[in-house]
């Protein structure tokens, strides 16, 4: 299959540009981690599914929390592991939820499911990214459709790995707009009914779900229509790069 000469250079580039952003952004994670550990303990409480403050603590890998029982069923854990990604000790102390008061505790499943979608996404694009190290050696790179269908499966991870970690930060900081000293609760404007809340609301989202849908069909139908030659190699400067971002793509009929 003949590729224009875009796409090549969109798959020599981004598995480069990934080889150092995946890792830097595992490690600000990892930092980002020891600051909740320190500041929000109560929310890494959530992440984590911790119910009792516990040294050595396994990481949990899948759980379902029942917070009524204030337990968790099904679960998979790795023994000691989580004490030592949490504090980067085996005997570091990782705190559980109980230590809180139940009215000072955030809701536990949104922001536990949340933070696993997120580092999943993570590993799999790290995956992605090592896979395109070996196919690279190989001088494969081009031409295994495999590999072209998981990258292209994986376009939107980024995307939807934000909206999880943004889920996992303000559902898991809940009660508190500040945390520990103004709670959500006191934070709404008494002017403000549910009908004005609702309203906007459901004004953002309309303006979403028309935005999303119609940039989606215009990237589909872009790809559909492929790149013409003539029009990227007349749009182009010297050095082969395209005056324009929007320059480089033909133009649809309609």
């Amino acid at each position: 299959m003949a590729y224009p000469q875009r796409v090549p250079n969109l798959l020599e580039e981004a598995p480069w540009l990934l080889t150092f952003l995946v890792p830097l952004q595992i490690f600000l994670g990892d930092l980002h981690g020891l600051n909740t550990l320190k500041y929000q303990p109560a929310k890494l409480a959530a992440i984590e599914a911790h119910w009792n403050p516990q040294a050595n603590a396994p990481l949990t890998l899948f759980a379902i929390p029942d917070e009524k029982a204030q337990t968790n069923h099904a679960e998979i854990s790795v023994p000691e592991l989580g004490s030592l990604i949490l504090t980067h000790s085996r005997k570091g102390v990782v705190p559980g939820l109980k230590q809180f008061p139940v009215n000072q505790r955030p809701p536990v499943a949104i922001p536990f499911f949340a933070f696993r979608i997120m580092v999943g996404l993570g590993l799999l694009m790290f995956a992605l990214v090592i896979v395109s190290w070996w196919l690279r050696l190989r001088n494969r790179l081009y031409d295994a459709r495999w590999f072209l269908i998981a990258c292209e499966i994986l376009a939107p991870a980024g995307f939807i790995a934000v909206l999880a970690g943004w889920t996992t930060t303000e559902v898991g900081r809940q009660p508190w707009t500040v945390y520990g000293l103004l709670r959500t609760a006191d934070s709404v404007s008494p002017s403000l009914t549910t009908f004005d809340v609702a309203l906007s609301l459901l004004g953002y989202m309309i303006v979403y779900l028309i935005m999303f849908p119609a940039g989606a069909l215009l990237m589909a139908r872009v790809v559909k229509e492929g790149m013409g030659e003539s029009a990227v190699e007349e749009d182009r400067i010297e050095g082969g790069r395209p005056k324009a971002p929007v320059v480089a793509i033909p133009e649809i009929k309609p």
